[in-house]
């Protein structure tokens, strides 16, 4: 089924159903892990996320204790192949920036794509990653079993609607922050937050598909565009000054300089888009979503 509630079903068992069927999903890809592990890990690394999401909208009324521990257990699993994903991120922002800038450094672009595909590589050769692979499904499943063994019953929409409230004010705070800053760590605090909402109005989105629907599409395109900022930052960081890349100072003073300039671009538009994500108050919000529960949309 899709990642959204269904209409005419009690809330807290719609949030029990999509956990569930999260975590079966990421048990999935991890048990055909070999086929092809760059999708494995990009999908496990997903439904963690909506795990995480849906445990969110949660957190007012469960026990605190079974949620941290469902969190922390899937959290902990996708970050076992966090040093793969990384390298690939890596490649891949590496192969866009150049593909963006061809005429540009374009030797030193290709000496440093060939180191980054031969690390990503042997990442995939880790001795280790049979265990990880073992104690990533364990967890996935170890947290399965306390989710189904919440009650469900007790969360209601005025709960979810507290949750998703409470990270869109939280998240306008550090849209604030990022756009007075320009960080890149504050720009990344953003991100995650922009990320919550885009699925927790991907979940709401039934309660209204051309408005609430189209908010949703908005907010993961600027989450798209906050991650690829993320994944420039990251790079730069990385190139230094070339040694680690076998490329000179002045070449990767120059990929420096034009991975910056693009992720000023992404700035830029990102902080636009933000004004109109967070276009509502935090109570504004709140009222809407009550009224069309109320009205039965």
């Amino acid at each position: 089924m899709y990642f959204e509630f269904s209409d005419g079903v009690p809330v807290g068992s719609e949030c029990r159903r999509l956990l569930i069927e999260e975590v079966e999903g990421a048990v999935s890809q991890l048990a055909h892990f070999n086929d092809d592990p760059d999708v494995a890990i990009h999908e496990t690394r997903k439904h963690n996320k909506r795990l995480r999401s849906v445990l969110l909208l949660a957190r007012p009324v469960l026990d605190s204790g079974d949620l941290s521990q469902a969190n922390r257990l899937v959290r902990d699993a996708a970050r076992l192949f966090s040093d793969a994903r990384d390298a690939l991120v890596l490649q891949e922002t590496c192969g866009k920036l150049s593909a963006r800038f061809p005429t540009k450094f374009e030797k030193a672009f290709a000496t440093v794509h060939r180191v980054l595909v031969a690390r990503h590589a042997a990442m995939l050769r880790d001795e280790e990653l049979p265990s990880k692979i073992s104690r990533a499904s364990g967890d996935f499943c170890e947290a399965g079993e306390v989710i189904d063994r919440w009650n469900w019953d007790q969360v209601s929409h005025e709960e979810v609607f507290s949750a998703v409230v409470s990270n869109y004010r939280l998240g306008y705070c550090d849209f604030e922050k990022a756009r007075d800053s320009r960080d890149p760590e504050e720009c990344h605090d953003w991100r995650k937050r922009v990320k919550y909402l885009s699925y927790h109005l991907t979940l709401l989105s039934s309660l209204d598909p051309v408005e609430v629907g189209q908010w949703a599409i908005d907010t993961g395109e600027l989450a798209s565009s906050l991650g690829e900022h993320h994944d420039l930052a990251v790079f730069e960081a990385s190139i230094g000054s070339g040694a680690d890349y076998g490329i000179s100072e002045k070449a990767a003073h120059g990929i420096r300089k034009l991975s910056s300039r693009r992720r000023k671009e992404l700035e830029d538009r990102a902080f636009g888009d933000g004004t109109l994500i967070y276009r509502d108050t935090a109570d504004e919000l709140h009222l809407r979503f009550s009224a069309l529960v109320g009205a039965g949309v």
